[in-house]
C-alpha cells in the first residue's frame, strides 16, 4: 500500500473498527480519521494514536516500512509491552479548576485522594463522599463507582509517543466495577504487602501477573497485588 491514506483505512477495517470507535480507541476526532483515510492530509500527529488504537506498527502506517498488522510477525506474544489493547477509552482537555459540580451531580465523579482509593467502597449507602471536587466523568462509567484520582510521580509517564502518557497531576477516571482487566490495561491495584495503592499497566502470561511502569526508568512490580480498578480515561493537558 503506498499511501499513508490506505494503510489507515486498511488498519482500521483490520481491527474491525468504525470511525467512531477509533476516535474512542484513540482519542482522534472522527472528521481527523477521515481526513487521513482519505487523503486531504498528510503525516500527523493522529497517526501515532491511531497506529496505538488499531494495534499496528507506527513506522509501517506512517511509511509502510516493517510488518503489516496481518503479517505473521505482527502476531507474536509480547511480554513486557505497554500497548494497550482496543476497547473504549476516553481523552479529553483539562478542565479549569472552577466551576465545581454538586456531590452527585449527574455524569460527575468525585476527584477523591490516594488513602482513599484504598478503602473505596461504592455504590448506594455509603455515605457522603470527601472529595476535592465533582467533575464531569469523560468516558461511561459505572455510576456510583467510579472516581478520580491525580497521578503521583513520573513512573506512570510514557518515553514514547505512541503510548498515553499519565504525568504527574494529571487526572485518571477510574472504574471500581472493573476489576477482570485485559492484559495492558491501566489499573488502579494494592499490594498485599503493605497496602500501598498504585496506578500501573497490568500484565498477565501464562498464569502469572504483575505490574509494568510506562517510564523504563522504574521497575516492574511482581509482588501479589488486588485489583481495585481500571482506568477509563484521562484529563489531557493542553500542553
Amino acid at each position: 500500500m503506498e499511501t499513508i491514506a490506505a494503510r489507515a483505512l486498511a488498519a482500521r477495517k483490520y481491527a474491525k473498527m468504525t470511525q467512531k470507535q477509533a476516535e474512542a480507541a484513540s482519542g482522534v476526532k472522527q472528521s481527523n480519521i477521515s481526513k487521513i483515510e482519505r487523503g486531504d492530509t498528510g503525516r500527523s500527529m493522529g497517526l501515532l494514536a491511531l497506529a496505538r488504537a488499531y494495534r499496528v506498527d507506527p513506522n509501517w502506517l506512517d511509511t509502510g516500512d516493517g510488518p503489516a498488522p496481518w503479517d505473521e510477525v505482527q502476531l507474536r506474544p509480547a511480554r513486557d509491552n505497554a500497548n494497550e489493547p482496543p476497547g473504549p477509552y476516553r481523552v479529553t482537555r483539562t478542565p479549569p479548576s472552577s466551576p465545581s459540580f454538586s456531590p452527585g451531580t449527574p455524569g460527575t465523579v468525585p476527584l477523591i485522594a490516594w488513602t482513599q482509593a484504598a478503602t473505596w467502597t461504592g455504590g448506594a449507602g455509603r455515605g457522603p463522599i470527601d472529595a476535592e471536587r465533582w467533575i464531569p466523568c469523560v468516558a461511561h462509567h459505572s455510576a456510583g463507582n467510579t472516581y478520580a484520582l491525580r497521578v503521583r510521580g513520573d513512573s506512570m509517564t510514557a518515553p514514547h509517543g505512541h503510548l498515553k502518557s499519565y504525568p504527574a497531576e494529571s487526572i485518571i477516571f477510574v472504574d471500581t466495577l472493573r476489576t477482570a482487566p485485559a492484559d495492558g490495561e491501566r489499573i488502579i491495584a494494592r499490594l498485599e504487602s503493605n497496602n500501598e495503592v498504585t496506578f500501573k499497566v497490568f500484565k498477565e502470561e501464562d498464569g502469572r501477573r504483575w505490574l509494568l511502569p510506562l517510564n523504563p526508568r522504574h521497575e516492574p512490580i511482581r509482588a501479589e497485588f488486588i485489583v481495585l480498578g481500571t482506568v477509563i480515561g484521562k484529563w489531557e493537558d493542553e500542553d
